[in-house]
């Protein structure tokens, strides 16, 4: 299990479009937006692939017979000699991998017995134009997020959690901002923009929480999208009720279930 140099990123690049579930956090770390981590089983001809965002989530992707790679696996991930440093949610493709991970749970294992799920989902546009019209229009204003809101913002999901710094985010991202007064009410924002598609990051202070606030401001980034040609995208693990629902009050569809395993630091 070798750490590449940001100069081999790309050779995951080719892999990870067979990858057929959600993969635009992993994007992000080999085109260079953020500052992640890429491991493989060979330098020069690497058929398996390990992503970690700084965010926290890891991806496992490709050939599951590599003995030598698999030894490497059990070993990062049970954190034998501490080669991790923080704790991740860890997606794997395809599915084969999934009882090499289930093998190493239990209570005294870094590979934890809570296991999630993620859930991917899609964006159908004739049930978000009949949501919009169900539920009006916002008496709240909705301001693009600026420079300044990114710097003053703090939360589990907010952009400086997915963006180097606010000059990057206000380079290759996008956000609103509803306002309650003169506070950041909720923010949805691009967590990822990669090839046409822009997943949706929200976050709205608990005080804020169950008026609505988070339906409005992703409308207003949903509508970014569809004017700019850009595909709304969202995942999030089920065990987020919050942002589960959210999802299909505005007009995705869940279309596929992956386990998520928590590894602990």
């Amino acid at each position: 299990m070798i750490r590449l140099d940001a100069h081999d990123y790309a050779k995951a690049e080719e892999p990870l479009r067979e990858v057929t579930i959600n993969t635009l956090f992993a994007q992000a770390v080999i085109h260079g937006h953020v500052p992640g981590e890429v491991y493989a089983d060979d330098q020069h001809n690497p058929a398996v692939f390990y992503i970690v965002h700084p965010y926290g989530m890891s991806l496992l992707f490709g050939e599951t017979e590599r003995e030598s790679f698999r030894h490497k696996l059990v070993e990062h991930l049970s954190n034998t000699i501490s080669t991790r440093q923080k704790s991740e949610w860890l997606q794997v493709y395809p599915r084969s991998w999934d009882p090499l991970i289930r093998s190493m749970k239990g209570p005294d294992s870094a590979v934890q017995e809570k296991e999630d799920t993620r859930v991917n989902f899609a964006f159908d546009r004739s049930r978000y134009e009949q949501a919009v019209k169900k539920y009006g229009k916002c008496e709240y204003e909705i301001v693009p997020t600026t420079r300044e809101i990114f710097r003053e913002l703090e939360g589990v999901v907010t952009p400086k959690r997915f963006w180097r710094d606010s000059e990057q985010f206000a380079e290759r991202s996008i956000g609103f901002t509803l306002l309650d007064g003169d506070e950041a009410a909720s923010t949805s924002f691009a967590a990822f923009l990669e090839n046409n598609q822009l997943e949706i990051g929200i976050e709205t202070p608990e005080k804020f929480r169950g008026k609505g606030y988070a339906f409005h401001v992703c409308s207003a980034l949903i509508d970014y999208c569809l004017e700019a040609g850009l595909e709304p995208v969202w995942s999030c693990r089920q065990g987020n009720e919050g942002s589960y629902y959210l999802a299909q009050k505005l007009g995705f569809i869940p279309t596929v279930s992956i386990p998520y395993y928590r590894l602990e630091a």
